[in-house]
């Protein structure tokens, strides 16, 4: 819709201007939380920086395992065009991949400096889907990570994506997800306000956005995802994820079902 604006003179990408909106207004609210959780603002703000890193770099690994058969079989083409072998390694992410990475580095900082993982966890899980919301409004703007082609309600047509195709009309499917992840940041806010478990706040998480992931997959219209019998690559990792949450409540059901379990 929007893939880039100009401002004094530069092009910004609103992709990337969006991802850094949504990470500003997270560390704001992430100190909030840390008053809860008993976490100085000083470690939130340097442990959302591990974090962002890890985010980049976990979401560029996943992506270049996923096509990495095409980039092999299009090798001679990225060694003679400096510009196509740029655009891969500034595009292209996989939010799975950025996750883990995330939250690798946020346990590596906590680690190094002492700081309760538990704790560091409860302020900053929230916030993560509110920073995917952003990102997925950038998606939106610079025409990625787009729909199957549909013409009925709310349908969305891009005219100048650098990415997606133009002049089709397409789910919105980015501004679901993005709908989506900011209803599970509102439910995590909840929690946290009410002083849940981080246990609670992982699997709440984790169940509610690999079920919505695993949904809207079968929305997407691009197709640099990887596929195994029918499934995405994405929708793999959500189940996967989801089965985790499962196992994890069983064993711990005291601790959710507290209020139900005569024990």
């Amino acid at each position: 819709m929007l893939p880039m604006i100009r401002v004094f003179g530069y092009d910004i990408a609103m992709y990337g201007l969006m991802n850094l909106i949504g990470v500003i207004v997270a560390i704001f609210i992430a100190i909030k939380i840390g008053r809860i959780s008993g976490m100085e603002k000083e470690d939130v703000i340097f442990a959302s920086m591990y974090g962002v890193i890890g985010v980049v770099v976990g979401g560029k690994i996943l992506y270049l395992l996923i096509n990495i058969k095409a980039l092999w079989n299009g090798r001679e083409v990225l060694l003679h065009n400096p510009e196509v072998l740029k655009g891969i390694l500034t595009g292209g992410f996989v939010f799975y991949g950025g996750l883990l990475g995330g939250i690798l580095m946020i346990v590596r900082y906590c680690r190094r400096y002492h700081i309760s993982i538990e704790k560091m966890l409860f302020t900053l899980i929230p916030v993560i889907p509110l920073i995917h919301a952003f990102g997925r409004i950038g998606c939106f703007m610079a025409g990625c990570c787009y729909g199957i082609p549909y013409s009925g309600i709310f349908h969305i047509m891009f005219h100048s994506s650098p990415v997606g195709p133009n002049g089709i009309n397409l789910f919105p499917v980015q501004l679901v997800e993005s709908f989506f992840n900011l209803l599970i940041f509102m439910v995590l806010v909840v929690l946290a306000v009410k002083k849940k478990s981080t246990l609670v706040m992982i699997t709440v998480y984790g169940s509610c956005y690999s079920i919505v992931r695993f949904s809207l997959e079968f929305l997407r219209g691009d197709v640099e995802r990887g596929r195994f019998l029918s499934f995405s690559t994405s929708q793999w990792i959500s189940i996967a994820i989801f089965l985790m949450t499962l196992i994890i409540i069983v064993k711990n059901k005291k601790i959710f079902f507290k209020k139900y379990l005569h024990v």
